[in-house]
């Protein structure tokens, strides 16, 4: 009885546990939400993959966490079936999500192969989702231009506007005098948007992969912990029914 008792205690962490990873696995969210306007910058559809895994596993991880901490003071029953059945559909989806966060990890460059396209379609207007994506890049990565700020003096935008300027989103924020002109190269971010773009991917597929590697091993522990519940499980009792 006291190692039942013991491993129910275990079973109810556990749950709590992948409660919690079903939680943070929701956090792929913000990803795909940052994705709608950047998905410019990137060559296919299929980053976003990783994030909408970790999304779909966060969701029957909460549905199994709550199941788990319910079956935890119960015996053996349909419910630790139902338990283990919700961990093996999410081992299938944290495992395939390890994998595809591997993959963009190794091909960055690959996946944002269109980001000096779209500077260069750069046009002023604030509507064209082009110029929309790269003033938003600029303004929350602070950064200016693929590699640095001379990169614009090769757009088509800026040979055209006649003004010795780059876009107002390269200003640095510590200096409220800037306007863009390039007279004053100091008052402008210096690292270009490239490296910090893929700092900020990898940083993202790595949470992604850490994550997973820690929920796959709950999910060993839970099957381990629910295995010796079942057996442990006091043996049934029988009995001859009277005939008549």
């Amino acid at each position: 009885m006291l190692a039942i008792r013991g491993f129910r205690i275990w079973l109810k962490i556990a749950s709590l546990l992948l409660l919690l990873a079903g939680i943070t696995g929701l956090g792929g969210s913000f990803f795909l939400h940052k994705y709608k306007v950047y998905s410019v910058f990137f060559s296919s559809l299929y980053i976003t993959l990783p994030a909408k895994l970790a999304v779909a596993g966060g969701v029957i991880l909460i549905i199994s966490g709550c199941i788990g901490c319910l079956v935890s003071n119960k015996k053996p029953s349909c419910g630790h079936g139902l338990f283990v059945y919700f961990l093996i559909i999410v081992w299938c989806i944290v495992g395939t999500t390890v994998v595809l966060a591997y993959n963009h990890k190794e091909k960055l460059d690959a996946d944002l192969a269109p980001l000096k396209d779209v500077f260069q379609n750069y046009s002023g207007n604030s509507q064209d989702p082009d110029t929309k994506a790269v003033n938003a890049l600029q303004h929350e990565l602070r950064c200016c231009g693929v590699k640095n700020y001379t990169d614009w003096l090769e757009t088509p935008w800026f040979n055209h506007s006649g003004k010795y300027e780059v876009p107002l989103s390269c200003c640095n924020k510590s200096f409220d005098s800037c306007n863009g002109t390039l007279d004053s190269p100091q008052l402008l971010y210096n690292e270009g948007c490239q490296v910090k773009l893929e700092e900020k991917l990898l940083l993202s597929l790595q949470v992604f992969i850490i994550t997973s590697l820690v929920v796959l091993f709950l999910l060993v522990m839970s099957w381990i912990i629910v295995a010796q519940l079942m057996r442990h499980q006091p043996p049934q009792e029988y009995r001859i029914l009277d005939q008549e």
